[in-house]
C-alpha cells in the first residue's frame, strides 16, 4: 500500500500546482478578490457549458481537432520525403532549395492570414493552409538536422557490406534519424495546434477558436474561458499523445542509460 501511494504521489506531484490554481480560481470571485464580470469562477463557467449543452461543446472540439489533424497529416506528407531530399540524398535540391526554405520559414502564420483568405477565400482551406504552414517548418528542418547528424562512418560500413539503397536507408539512415524526427513531428504538432484557434477565426463557422471569438462578439464572458479551458485541455491531451508515441517509437535510445542506472 504503502509503495502504491509514493508511486501515486510521484504521478501526481506536477498537477497539485495547477489543482491548487483551479482552487483559487473558484473560490477567488466569491471572496472579491476578482470581478466576476470578468474572471468567473469555474461553477459558472461549467453551468453555461451545460446550458450550451455537451454535444454542441463536443462538436466544437471534434471539429477543431478534424482541421489540427489534417493540417497536421499535410505538415508530415510534405515535410518528411522533402527534408530527406535537403538531408543529402539529393545534395543539388538541397543546395537549391536551402536559401528558399531559410527564408520562407521566417515568415510567421499569423501573418498570412490576410493574403490567404484573399487568395483562398474564408473557410476550412485558409485554415488547413495556414495550420500547414504553422507546422511544415519544425518537421522540416528538425529531420534535415537528424539526416546530417548521421555518423558518415554508419553509411561507409554499410556501403562496404554492399547494402543497396533501399536497406541503407531502413537499416542505418532510418533509425539513425528516427529520434530528430519523432521530436520534430512532436513539435510540427505542437506549432499545428498553437495557430489553430487563430486560423479558427478566419472564417470557420465552428470550433474552439470559432467559440472563443463569438463568445467574445457576443459579450458571453464564460464562454470565452471555456473555449480556453477545451483548448488546453485539448493541447494538452495532444501533447501527452505524442510524447507517449515518441517515447515508445525511440525507447531504444534510453536503454544504455537504464541500463547504466
Amino acid at each position: 500500500m504503502k509503495r502504491f501511494l509514493i508511486k501515486a504521489n510521484k504521478r501526481l506531484m506536477s498537477f497539485y500546482l495547477l489543482i491548487i490554481l483551479l482552487v483559487i480560481w473558484q473560490l477567488a470571485p466569491s471572496l472579491g478578490w476578482t470581478n466576476p464580470m470578468y474572471v468567473p469562477s469555474l461553477s459558472t463557467i461549467a453551468t453555461e457549458a451545460v446550458k450550451m449543452t455537451i454535444p454542441q461543446v463536443l462538436l466544437n472540439v471534434g471539429v477543431s481537432l478534424r482541421r489540427v489533424l489534417i493540417g497536421f497529416l499535410l505538415c508530415v506528407a510534405g515535410g518528411l520525403p522533402l527534408a530527406f531530399l535537403m538531408g543529402g540524398a539529393v545534395p543539388k535540391v538541397a543546395l537549391a532549395l536551402r536559401s528558399l526554405m531559410q527564408f520562407l520559414s521566417q515568415i510567421p502564420a499569423y501573418i498570412l492570414f490576410p493574403v490567404i483568405t484573399m487568395i483562398w477565400g474564408p473557410g476550412e482551406k485558409s485554415i488547413a493552409i495556414v495550420i500547414f504552414w504553422s507546422g511544415f517548418w519544425p518537421l522540416l528542418f528538425t529531420t534535415i538536422q537528424g539526416i546530417q547528424d548521421i555518423d558518415p562512418k554508419l553509411i561507409r560500413c554499410a556501403r562496404t557490406m554492399n547494402a543497396g539503397p533501399l536497406t541503407l536507408f531502413v537499416k542505418v539512415i532510418l533509425p539513425a534519424v528516427l529520434p530528430n524526427l519523432m521530436r520534430g513531428i512532436r513539435l510540427g504538432m505542437t506549432n499545428c495546434f498553437l495557430i489553430l484557434i487563430g486560423a479558427e477565426t478566419m472564417g470557420g463557422e465552428s470550433g474552439i477558436g470559432w467559440l472563443i471569438n463569438h463568445s467574445q462578439r457576443m459579450g458571453q464572458v464564460p464562454l470565452i474561458y471555456l473555449g480556453a479551458i477545451l483548448a488546453a485541455v485539448l493541447g494538452f491531451l495532444l501533447n501527452l499523445l505524442m510524447l507517449k508515441l515518441e517515447n515508445r517509437i525511440v525507447k531504444w535510445k534510453q536503454l544504455p542509460e537504464d541500463a547504466a542506472a
